[in-house]
């Protein structure tokens, strides 16, 4: 579990020693929060890819050249 709070820096090893006792509590670690966050370059998303549908002519033709492109696999194998 992550846990984000504000605590005064001379009580760490209070609240340290308190974890360490507590059976609940298997591992713990304490860390700083940076002042600041380094700024990250921001990348955009990809291009979204739109398709367009074929008109029934360019459907056949597609079917045709796919079911040819099949047979040819085929024949080689």
């Amino acid at each position: 579990m992550l846990q984000d709070f504000t605590l005064d820096p001379n009580r760490v090893p209070e609240l340290e020693a308190g974890l360490k006792i507590t059976e609940e509590v298997l591992r713990h670690l304490i860390v700083r929060k940076p002042d600041k966050a380094p700024e990250t370059a921001v990348t955009p998303p990809p291009a979204e890819v739109v398709q367009e549908p074929l008109a029934n002519g360019e459907q056949d033709e597609a079917a045709r050249r796919v079911r040819r492109e099949d047979r040819e696999d085929r024949e080689e194998s």
